[in-house]
């Protein structure tokens, strides 16, 4: 199966379906592979891609669609982010965001027990919080800027 005719057959499940939340998996599937489209790929990462995309058997009629179609996207993203390093919009952001928190929290609430233990941990963990996440929000955009530099965002 290539590019082209799992777009279809996603276009066709799309225009089938009126749940809100399969549209939006069918929506993120079909834009992930049309940015596919959009890249400069080799004949070989072309060749790669059509062969995952054929070994995830999209045309399986299923009972449960939005899940099995969720998991595919999730399996096809993950493919694609560890061949060709290939990362969503935002990935980085994200991710960062969230490692900021765990470390506000850890680092806001030492400190805030360090300097009253009743109204400093509540202080402490709310300024940690925040702060740990916009430096890590800084720091996950940098990465997507890159990222964006060098093409890798689908």
């Amino acid at each position: 199966m290539n590019i082209q005719e799992a777009t279809e057959l996603l276009n066709s499940l799309l225009s089938q379906t009126d749940k809100k939340s399969e549209k939006k998996v069918y929506t993120c599937f079909i834009r992930t592979l049309s940015s596919l489209t959009e890249k400069d790929l080799t004949e070989s990462q072309s060749l790669l891609i059509n062969e995952k995309l054929a070994a995830l058997n999209l045309m399986v009629p299923t009972e449960n669609r939005k899940k099995h179609y969720s998991k595919k996207l999730s399996e096809f993203k993950e493919f694609l982010k560890n061949e060709f390093s290939f990362t969503t919009e935002k990935y980085y952001t994200e991710i960062g965001m969230a490692y900021g928190i765990s470390v506000g929290t850890a680092i806001g609430l030492s400190l805030g027990v360090a300097i009253d233990p009743v109204l400093g941990t509540s202080l402490g963990l709310s300024i940690g919080i925040g702060i740990g996440m916009v430096f890590g929000m800084m720091y996950g955009a940098r990465q997507d800027a890159d990222a964006k530099r060098h093409g890798t965002v689908i």
